[in-house]
C-alpha cells in the first residue's frame, strides 16, 4: 500500500512538472513570437519567465526600447493572472472561438519612465483639448496652463514610477462585464477606475451592431501627493500664500468648467475647495439610467442630466449634498455672491439668449420637425435624443449617437410622452 502511495505521489509530481514545463514553453513561444513581430518598431528584452499552478504567468526585468522616440520603458515584473489553471487553459480556447475570455487580469510592477524623456514629453507637454474631463488638470500657475515635464522637474520629479493592475470579469449568461483599473503612482497618488457594462455580447463582432450599455462608473483619487506639490509650486510661482492660492485654484476650476457651459452650485465648489486643502480622497460614482446616451447631454435640462447620471460624490469619505449645476453662457460673467463686491453688469445682448431655449411640441406635430434634433421622453421614463428623419406608419424614425458612431432607430408614437426641441 505504501508503495502505491509513493508511486502515486511520484506520478502526480511528474505530471505537475510536465504541465509546468509545457506552460513555460508555451509562454516563451508566445512571447518570442510577439517580440519578433514587434521588432521593426521596438526592441523588447526580458530577463525571465515565471509561471505557477494558480493561473499566473509573467515576465521579469522587461525593457522596451523605441528607436523612433529614442526612449525606453522599464518594467520590473509583468504578469497575467487568472482564477486558477483552468481559466488559463480556457483563455486560449475562447479566443479561438472568437469570444471574450471570461476573466483576466494584467499586473505591472515597477513601470519606470524618465521624466525628461520623449515618452513623458508626449504625455505631459502636449496640451489636451479643453473639456469637462481636463478641468482638474488645468492650473493657475503664472503663464502655465498645464503642468509639463519642465514643471515636474522643478517640483522634484526625476522618474515616473508606478504599479498598475487591469482586470475584468465577464459573465456571458448575464451579459455583464466589470472592468477595474488601479494605478499606484509613487510620490503622486493612487488612481482607481471601475466600469460596469450591461447588454455585453460575448462576441466582439456584435458590439458595433449592438453596443453595450454603460451601467456604472466609479472614479477615485487617493492620497493625492501630486496635487499638494502642484499647489505649493504654483503658489510660489504666483507669489501667493497657500490660503490665497486655494481660492485662486477653485476660481480657475470654476472658470474652466464655465467655459464648457457648466456652472457648479456653491456646495460643490466648497467641497472641491475642501479637497484641495486636504486631498485625501475624491470619489465620484455614476449610475446612468437605461437608455441614456452620453453624446448630446447638453440638450437636456440640468436636473434631467442629474436624474439620468444619478451621481454620488464623496470628498475625504464625506458625502457631498446637494449635487447641482446649471447650464451657463460661457461668455457671461459669473453672478456675484452676496458677500462679494457688486459691480454694474454689461448690457445683455438681446440677440443671443444666455441659456438654451427649449420648447415642448406635441407628438402630433412631429412631421413638421423632420431634420431637427429632438429629445424624446417615453412613458416608461427612458430618454432618447437624435435627429428626426421621418414619421411613418405610427413610428418616428431617428438617428442617435452611440460613442463615435450613430445608429438608426424608431419609436412608436403611442409610447412617446413628451418631445422637446432646442432653439
Amino acid at each position: 500500500m505504501s508503495k502505491i502511495i509513493k508511486w502515486g505521489l511520484v506520478m502526480a509530481i511528474a505530471v505537475a512538472l510536465l504541465i509546468k514545463l509545457s506552460l513555460w514553453l508555451s509562454v516563451r513561444s508566445i512571447v518570442n513570437d510577439a517580440v519578433q513581430q514587434l521588432s521593426p518598431f521596438m526592441d523588447i528584452r526580458y530577463g525571465g519567465i515565471t509561471s505557477s499552478f494558480d493561473g499566473r504567468v509573467g515576465l521579469e526585468k522587461i525593457e522596451i526600447n523605441v528607436p523612433a522616440l529614442r526612449d525606453s520603458v522599464r518594467v520590473a515584473h509583468a504578469e497575467l493572472k487568472f482564477n486558477g489553471l483552468g481559466e488559463l487553459l480556457r483563455f486560449k480556447e475562447r479566443l479561438g472561438e472568437g469570444k471574450f475570455p471570461e476573466q483576466m487580469a494584467v499586473k505591472f510592477k515597477g513601470i519606470e519612465l524618465e521624466v525628461h524623456g520623449p515618452f513623458m514629453q508626449q504625455l505631459y507637454d502636449t496640451p489636451p483639448e479643453r473639456s469637462v474631463f481636463t478641468a482638474m488638470s488645468e492650473v493657475a500657475c503664472g503663464k502655465v496652463r498645464y503642468i509639463g515635464t519642465g514643471e515636474l522637474l522643478d517640483m522634484g520629479y526625476r522618474t515616473f514610477e508606478t504599479d498598475a493592475e487591469f482586470s475584468y470579469l465577464f459573465q456571458p449568461g448575464a451579459q455583464k462585464l466589470t472592468f477595474n483599473m488601479t494605478a499606484d503612482m509613487r510620490d503622486m497618488g493612487e488612481l482607481r477606475l471601475s466600469l460596469g457594462l450591461s447588454n455585453m455580447s460575448e462576441k466582439p463582432g456584435d458590439l458595433r451592431v449592438n453596443p453595450p450599455h454603460l451601467s456604472s462608473v466609479t472614479f477615485e483619487l487617493n492620497d493625492n501627493q501630486y496635487q499638494r506639490k502642484v499647489q505649493e509650486y504654483c503658489a510660489g510661482k504666483m507669489g501667493q500664500s497657500s490660503e490665497v492660492y486655494l481660492k485662486t485654484a477653485v476660481e480657475q476650476f470654476d472658470r474652466v468648467l464655465r467655459s464648457q457651459r457648466i456652472g457648479l452650485d456653491q456646495p460643490l465648489l466648497d467641497a472641491y475647495a475642501g479637497y484641495l486643502k486636504d486631498p485625501q480622497s475624491l470619489r465620484l460614482e455614476l449610475n446612468p439610467s437605461e437608455g441614456m446616451t452620453w453624446d448630446g447631454l447638453q440638450f437636456f435640462e440640468a436636473k434631467d442630466v442629474l436624474s439620468m447620471l444619478r451621481p454620488t460624490l464623496l470628498v475625504n469619505q464625506q458625502v457631498v449634498e446637494p449635487i447641482g449645476f446649471a447650464w451657463v453662457d460661457p461668455h457671461a460673467r459669473k453672478p456675484q455672491r452676496a458677500d462679494e463686491l457688486v459691480v454694474a453688469d454689461r448690457p445683455a445682448d438681446a440677440s443671443r439668449p444666455s441659456t438654451p431655449q427649449y420648447e415642448f411640441v406635441s407628438v402630433a406635430s412631429l412631421p413638421e420637425y423632420a431634420g431637427k434634433r429632438l429629445q424624446f421622453i417615453t412613458y416608461d421614463g427612458a430618454y432618447y435624443q437624435g435627429v428626426l428623419h421621418k414619421v411613418e406608419n405610427g413610428k418616428a424614425f431617428l438617428s442617435v449617437q452611440f460613442g463615435t458612431g450613430s445608429a438608426e432607430m424608431f419609436l412608436r408614437l403611442e409610447k412617446i410622452d413628451k418631445v422637446r426641441v432646442l432653439f
